[in-house]
């Protein structure tokens, strides 16, 4: 009988342990797949960094002083010629930005007109507008079909009728804004 029992406990261990063999075999067999997966990993992340390259967004074409045939230059010149009186924060080939001397409520300069070149249009920033709306009591209807907002001018080229008009209400405003102490 004991003999038996011996017999029984040798089955049990064999038993026991095959399984354990089963599972570093199937463990083995893992480690053979990973490594076998990994050069394919590097592959992809190549063809990752690709396709950010191609999706980039395109850059703003600069304005090179005839930016949109010349518009953006003739309503520059219109703020240059005020330009001494006032502070020239931004002067670039696409962004041309006036500001007064004067200090607003919120302790900043106040702002006073910019051209901004953009891909489909130019804007013309007139602020005395905003704040005098009365200054465009003689202005076109023409002039008022390019008007977004309250100050603001959108041309695509540049008009002469539309330029003159302009260059004589920036005139105003600054003349307004002079006479009331903001310039």
């Amino acid at each position: 009988m004991a003999a038996a029992k011996k017999a029984t406990k040798a089955t049990k261990a064999t038993t026991t342990k095959a399984p354990a063999t089963k599972t570093k075999t199937t463990a083995t067999a893992t480690a053979t797949k990973a490594t076998a997966t990994k050069p394919k990993a590097p592959a992809a992340k190549t063809t990752a960094t690709k396709a950010p390259a191609t999706k980039a967004k395109p850059t703003k074409p600069a304005a090179t002083g005839a930016g949109r045939e010349g518009t953006f230059e003739a309503l520059r010149s219109i703020l240059q010629r005020h330009a001494r009186d006032l502070v020239v924060v931004h002067d670039t080939p696409d962004n041309y930005y006036l500001d007064t001397r004067t200090m607003g409520p919120n302790k900043k300069p106040l702002f006073f007109g910019a051209a901004r070149a953009g891909r489909a249009y130019t804007s013309f920033y007139l602020m005395p507008v905003y704040s005098d709306p009365e200054l465009l009591d003689g202005v076109s209807p023409e002039l008022k079909k390019h008007m977004q907002g309250k100050s603001c001018f959108n041309l695509k080229k540049p008009e002469p009728a539309l330029l003159a008009e302009l260059e004589a209400l920036t005139g105003r405003c600054f003349e307004r804004w002079k006479a009331s102490g903001r310039i």
